[in-house]
């Protein structure tokens, strides 16, 4: 209380006697207080009419109204009954002390004045007095704050509710009681929440509640309830622990909210799903039939060709039998890109790790694109910068990614000139950088984003000019993908394109991205 800031505090002091008066100012000037006086019980009442003072000094013997009537006057207003006053008086008799308390004085103080006496009583009571105005605030803003609370909860989109330690609910809103369908607050003591737990839940949410009691930390869990109508509804419940000043356990806050519908969504969703992968394995599996069925005559078709090719000598028909073959395995190749991407959507593409020459298998890629780098008057420009000429991956894949960025590359640039690069790349593992650039048509903002989509060419005019299905590069992503490695673009329209895929030295299962 010594801390309290008194100076300014507001005397009005009530004394007929002018001697008086001036012994009381000289006293309580020095304590810093503003000073007002009356002669008068009557201008008293009128002072305070204007000005409510912080304590109020009042003579008890005045002429006219005395000290018990102004009193009596001022605790019967409720602007002033509130103001603390002390008596100051030489009746010091039992029974005047005692009509002075009922009349609603505090305190009294004896004439002749004594200064201590007067300072200290004076402090006691205004510091009681701010107390009780800053203890009123605070019991306000209390008042305030739980009436603000209580309409915040009440009006919550989530159920939120408090327990103590044994688990008995202490408070919950009007959204926890529409989601458990609970009218009736007596509901909420005994058995009746631990039996509205789904009998299978049961279990685990005692477990959890044991456990957040014992380590003093909140939880989140997902459990079914049991309605008061008997409906099932999922809820999510999530708790915070409720501390006191000694960080002595006193309960948890919490919420709770009705995801039943997203259970249901959810559910729905896994079934979907299974479902879409029963049919991609059916996909995949009739695919599988009907592309060996295909394969059988078109392999028959390239072979007779091809022998014929040898054998014709006529004028015209190399020419024919050469469009045959090309045509042929064109078809074999789409036919292949076909099941391997519904190998792929299945989740039924494997990798077949190998150790393999790098150089070797350029060399072999190289050899099978010749065909196509010629159709178009391109030049093929092959460099390799390796260290290490081997890597451990799936070399069928990585001869097919090759194979495809090369045929794309021919196809889309006539008379220019194709650079194969390869180059080791270190960052937090060893990559072997395989790179396609050409001079050839390029691509649009617009087409990068639609490259990769299934199904789809860069526009309808590439189709319709150049041909193909867009397969080749979605194959060639995902086969990326499953070995651990990406796939970057860099492409101007009119001035030609470089896709570049960086795939790990040392492919493992572990590096397989779904």
């Amino acid at each position: 209380m010594n801390n309290i800031d008194l100076s300014g505090a507001k005397v009005l002091m009530v004394d007929d006697t002018p001697a008086n008066i001036d012994v009381l100012r000289k006293v309580l000037s020095i304590e810093g207080y503003r000073l007002s006086f009356a002669n008068s019980g009557e201008k008293a009442l009128k002072i305070l009419e204007r000005a409510i003072p912080d304590l109020i000094l009042l003579d008890v013997m005045m002429p006219g109204m005395d000290g018990f009537e102004t009193c009596r006057h001022l605790k019967a207003d409720e602007k002033t009954r509130d103001i603390p006053i002390i008596f100051i008086t030489a009746k010091t008799d039992m029974e005047d002390l005692v009509e002075g308390f009922k009349a609603g004085a505090v305190d009294y103080i004896a004439k002749p004045f004594r200064q201590e006496e007067v300072c200290m009583r004076v402090r006691t009571h205004l510091q009681t007095r701010i107390l009780m105005i800053q203890r009123e605030s605070l019991l306000q803003n209390i008042r305030a704050n739980e009436e603000r609370f209580r309409l915040l909860s009440n009006w919550s989109p989530v159920g939120i509710f408090q327990v103590d330690n044994e688990g008995k609910l202490t408070y919950t809103n009007r959204k926890w009681h529409d989601i458990l369908g609970v009218n009736d607050t007596e509901m909420l003591e005994g058995e009746w929440l631990n039996a509205a737990i789904h009998g299978e839940d049961r279990e685990l949410v005692q477990q959890t509640w044991q456990n957040s009691l014992q380590s003093r930390e909140g939880y989140a869990l997902k459990f079914r309830l049991i309605t008061a109508s008997g409906n099932t509804r999922w809820v999510h419940v999530q708790t915070t622990p409720l501390f006191l000043g000694n960080q002595e356990l006193n309960g948890f806050i919490g919420t709770i909210e009705d995801i039943t519908e997203f259970k249901l969504n959810e559910q729905q969703m896994r079934n979907a799903k299974e479902s879409a992968e029963a049919i991609a394995r059916a996909k995949a599996e009739f695919l599988s039939g009907m592309t060996h069925e295909l394969r059988t005559p078109l392999n028959a078709i390239i072979g007779y060709s091809e022998m014929l090719s040898e054998d014709v000598t006529g004028e015209g028909y190399g020419e024919d039998l050469e469009k045959i073959t090309s045509a042929s395995k064109y078809l074999l190749n789409l036919i292949n890109n076909v099941l391997d991407l519904s190998k792929v959507e299945a989740n039924r593409m494997t990798l077949y790790l190998e150790e393999f020459n790098i150089p070797l298998l350029i060399k072999e890629v190289v050899s099978t694109i010749q065909p196509l780098v010629k159709k178009n008057n391109n030049a093929l420009d092959v460099s390799i910068d390796l260290t290490t000429q081997t890597m451990y991956a799936d070399a069928t894949k990585v001869r097919q990614i090759l194979y495809n960025l090369l045929s794309n590359a021919c196809k889309f640039t006539k008379e220019g000139t194709i650079i194969l690069r390869v180059q080791a790349v270190q960052e937090e593992i060893e990559f072997v950088e395989f790179s396609v650039i050409d001079t050839g048509i390029g691509l649009t903002e617009e087409q990068l984003e639609k490259l990769f989509q299934k199904y789809a060419q860069a526009d309808a005019s590439i189709a319709r000019d150049y041909g193909g299905t867009g397969l080749g590069l979605v194959l060639t992503q995902q086969f990326c993908n499953m070995m651990g490695g990406s796939v970057h673009v860099n492409s101007k329209h009119g001035a030609g394109s470089e896709f570049s895929i960086r795939l790990p030295r040392q492919v493992t299962k572990e590096l397989h991205k779904d």
